[in-house]
């Protein structure tokens, strides 16, 4: 066993090493994110008042998407008076 050898065998043990590192890494962030989502599901059920609170969140999402909409059709309407009084003017 030359020197070439073991700097051959060093890297495949750092190569060998590094992949069970993030196998390990992958596993734990499954069977974490996995068991924390069921504690999260089971607790959270349904609750009314953030039923309520969602519904609240989705009329004002609603009624700023419709003045969002107001408020571009003027700009529009803006828009359109204004090319149209330079293609009249001499």
């Amino acid at each position: 066993m030359g020197p070439g050898d073991i700097g051959i065998f060093i890297a495949l043990i750092g190569v060998l090493s590094g992949v069970g590192v993030l196998a390990g890494a992958f596993a734990g962030a499954h069977f974490f994110g996995k068991s924390r989502g069921q504690r999260e599901t089971l607790s959270s059920g349904r609750d009314p008042e953030l039923m309520a609170r969602v519904a609240r969140v989705e009329q004002i999402v609603e009624s700023t998407a419709i003045e969002i909409e107001r408020i571009s059709e003027g700009q529009r309407f803006t828009t359109r008076l204004l090319s149209e009084k330079k293609a009249f003017e001499p």
